[in-house]
């Protein structure tokens, strides 16, 4: 019996309230590490489809006006819109723009009311024609507004 009292195999009570300590330290660091990447990977998802639109409507735009000769071409900007319109016959024409802060090619939006197009621009520019687009998402308030810029040149006649 008195090699069982000997027998110390065990853990102390000091021994067992460090280890539980250690433990609650590492798991409380892993799970804020977990939770600033999920964090960090919604913002960037976010930035991406928000990036993901504005390429999208600007290659419609460009795609849209990249054949019109540049005597067809005249700006019809107005209070809260920011349109170009273009002969394309004798009779027809063709608008594109932003409307009331969406993007649209002859009266049709080309993008999704996830977005808020607001401020965004398309100017005649002498020969070339100047887009600034500022997208900003509908849906999550806290992501950042993005702007890009492009400007190509029309077609001499």
């Amino acid at each position: 019996m008195l090699s069982n009292i000997r027998n110390q195999k065990g853990l102390t009570l000091v021994e067992s309230l460090l280890s539980l300590i250690l433990f609650s330290i590492i798991g409380t660091v892993i799970y804020f590490v977990l939770l600033s990447g999920l964090n960090t990977e919604k913002k960037i998802y976010n930035e991406t489809l928000i990036r993901d639109e504005a390429d999208l409507v600007m290659s419609q735009i460009i795609d849209a006006l990249y054949t019109a000769p540049v005597s067809k071409v005249k700006d019809a900007s107005t209070g809260s819109q920011s349109l170009l319109v273009y002969e394309i016959g004798k009779n027809t024409t063709n608008t594109v723009g932003f409307v009331n802060h969406v993007p649209v090619i002859n009266g049709q939006s080309i993008s999704t009311n996830d977005y808020n197009f607001k401020d965004s621009t398309i100017v005649k520019v002498g020969k070339s024609v100047k887009i600034t687009l500022h997208v900003k998402s509908n849906k999550n308030e806290r992501a950042k507004t993005l702007t890009l810029q492009s400007q190509f040149g029309l077609l001499e006649e």
